[in-house]
């Protein structure tokens, strides 16, 4: 795996990177509360398929949660993940014929707890360890790697990680908030486009940093428009845009930012195609909106789609092996089911006794893999799906049409970001 530090995007642009991808975890979280998840219930009678029981040696691998503290509760990951071991070594076979068991880590998100959780993941020996999301990603893949641990995440918001050898990550968090609505402009052929962004160094220096460079790969042109995030009426700056001939609206932001930019779209008659991100979606935030979000679209990792065969399989599995947790009951829970059944699926070719260097081989040389609840996207973990950052091992996100409340209207569509994502 090439180290990106060596790269030229690393001369200038992995702090943008790495806030970036910050700022991507929490559109995660945003899309994980949103309406449609709560629907998944509708698949609980779901058949879990053919009992292939694992029969080999254990296979023990570290799992290190956030937790809870003041102000996140991620508990509910962990009996998610505990019903995916369940699940695959009742199952599939176990990971690669081997009965799969977690070492569970607590780190409370605090650097302290992370640096507790890296010494008992050391101490225990455990060939790999795998995270959903960790807000303290830093310390935990920093301390692991230097012990020669490698890491597999869901998601990842850490530049180390990011940049780093010995990390896998699944699901592509570029995709999600810059080149997915960046390949939609170039699906409906955009002939130019704006980009809203808060005026706060971790979402508007990450998106004039990137956006530039992603939108022209796409053959749109673009403005990127920082607004200071106190600003009560965006009309004027909506205004000048559509002025400029802009037909292609895209924002990053929370709730209230996204909705003063809607608002101002709705007011000026505004007629082409918005794309939202997860996070500029709450509860009831339609509300205020003249006609909602109606043919708007958002870009997210993961389908919550009841109809979707991962979603009734997950809901099935939770209702046998974790009935006690709802299947959605954040937007974390489910990551914990779709980290461990990532994990062994890009499993399917070790070989020998499980190790460290077992393990990196297994997914240096892994086919491509469905992600859970991607809906048709994959990932390969060999370090070529995205040449600015070889730890990501997916090019691909969904999109969605939405309706007035804001929640999805048919099926969540992959699109492919990798032509985008390059320098």
């Amino acid at each position: 795996m090439v180290d990106l530090g060596e790269s030229r995007f690393s001369r200038g642009r992995r702090a943008p990177l790495a806030a970036a991808i910050a700022a991507v975890a929490l559109v995660a979280v945003g899309c994980g509360s949103s309406k449609s998840s709560s629907s998944g219930s509708t698949g609980s009678n779901a058949s879990l398929g053919t009992p292939n029981a694992a029969s080999g040696s254990p296979l023990k691998v570290g799992y290190i949660t956030d937790g809870q503290n003041g102000s996140i509760n991620n508990l509910t990951e962990v009996p998610a993940a505990q019903a995916a071991v369940k699940y695959v070594n009742a199952y599939l076979g176990g990971v690669a014929g081997h009965v799969l068991s977690l070492d569970v880590c607590n780190n409370g998100d605090t650097p302290s707890g992370a640096t507790d959780c890296v010494n008992q993941m050391i101490t225990d020996k455990v060939p790999v360890v795998l995270y959903n999301v960790d807000g303290q990603g830093e310390t935990t893949y920093g301390g692991l790697s230097k012990a020669g641990v490698p890491v597999m995440a869901y998601g990842s918001i850490a530049q180390n990680e990011l940049t780093g050898k010995l990390s896998y990550i699944v699901t592509n968090g570029l995709a999600t908030a810059f080149a997915g609505p960046a390949a939609i402009a170039q699906s409906v052929k955009a002939k130019r486009a704006a980009v809203f962004v808060t005026n706060v160094p971790a979402a508007a220096g990450p998106v004039q940093a990137l956006d530039p460079i992603i939108y022209k790969n796409a053959g749109v042109p673009l403005d990127v428009v920082p607004v200071a995030p106190s600003t009560p009426d965006l009309t004027p700056e909506v205004q000048a845009e559509l002025g400029k001939g802009v037909d292609f609206i895209a924002m990053v932001g929370d709730v209230s930012f996204c909705t003063s930019v809607v608002k101002a779209e709705k007011t000026l008659n505004f007629t082409g195609t918005t794309v939202l991100i997860a996070q500029c979606l709450a509860s009831g935030s339609s509300a205020g909106i003249p006609g909602g979000y109606t043919g708007m679209k958002v870009v997210t990792a993961a389908t919550t789609d009841p109809t979707n065969p991962d979603v009734k399989l997950y809901v099935a599995a939770m209702k046998a092996y974790a009935s006690g947790t709802a299947p959605f009951a954040n937007g974390v829970t489910s990551g914990g089911w779709a980290t461990v059944i990532s994990f062994a699926n890009a499993m399917k070719g070790l070989n020998g006794t499980p190790s460290s260097a077992s393990i990196e081989a297994a997914f240096s040389s892994m086919a491509p893999e469905p992600i859970p609840f991607g809906n048709g996207t994959t990932f390969q973990c060999n370090g070529k799906q995205v040449s600015i950052t070889p730890a990501v091992c997916s090019t691909g996100a969904l999109q969605e049409t939405l309706d007035q409340a804001g929640n999805a209207v048919g099926a969540f569509t992959p699109i492919d970001v990798a032509s985008l994502l390059k320098l």
